[in-house]
């Protein structure tokens, strides 16, 4: 699913679209509300969900696990393990969020941080965002496997015949002037001999 769009805004309780971007502000749509309003960003801290991560921790390290992971886990185990009550108790809370992420950190992933994810989620599965997101990602999808295909198609050569040029003036010239000189040249042959013949005269 893709969460791009979606963000949450203190004030506001719910998760929101993004509609357009402003120099001091953003455009929403206000899902709880059931309007389009703007935010200033100067006054509110707006946090877009798709920059939001889980800290886990693993025999290699320290990670994280995109939000967006978490309520995929979230919506897969909701029919056998669904989500606790966000006012439910702090062992309860951690006991519901270990079998969703059992690699979570303990230390940083606070309770506070697991009401919040709880209450987005809950919020994203009553006003149909998760399946806007699904169709969202669906859509991408296929943009991006048109654009590669459109890609991939090679335009084969289209084969045409040699064009043959007419001669030109310029090239019909010369050989004029060839046979003219092949013509001159007797002439010139038997021309010289009556000269010669004249100075041994004298």
């Amino acid at each position: 699913m893709n969460i791009d769009k979606y963000l949450v805004v203190p004030g506001a309780p719910g998760v929101h679209k993004l509609v357009s971007s402003r120099a001091n502000g953003v455009i929403i749509d206000d899902r709880k509300e059931g309007r389009t309003r703007f935010v200033p960003v100067r006054q509110q801290q707006i946090t877009p969900l798709a920059t939001v991560a889980v800290y886990t921790f693993t025999e290699e390290g320290e990670n994280t696990v995109p939000l967006v992971e978490v309520f995929q886990k979230m919506l897969d185990l909701h029919d056998t393990t669904p989500p606790a009550d966000p006012k439910s108790s702090s062992p309860e809370l951690r006991a519901y969020f270990t079998a969703v992420l059992p690699e979570h950190d303990r230390d940083r992933v606070h309770i506070g941080d697991i009401q919040k994810c709880i209450k987005w989620y809950n919020f994203m599965r009553e006003h149909g965002i998760f399946e806007e997101a699904k169709r969202e990602a669906e859509r991408i999808a296929a943009e991006t496997a048109e654009t590669e295909k459109t890609e991939m198609v090679v335009e084969e050569p289209v084969a045409t015949e040699p064009e043959v040029a007419a001669p030109t003036t310029a090239e019909k010239k010369p050989a004029k002037k060839t046979a003219a000189a092949k013509e001159a040249a007797p002439k010139a042959e038997t021309e010289k001999p009556a000269k010669k013949a004249a100075k041994a005269k004298m």
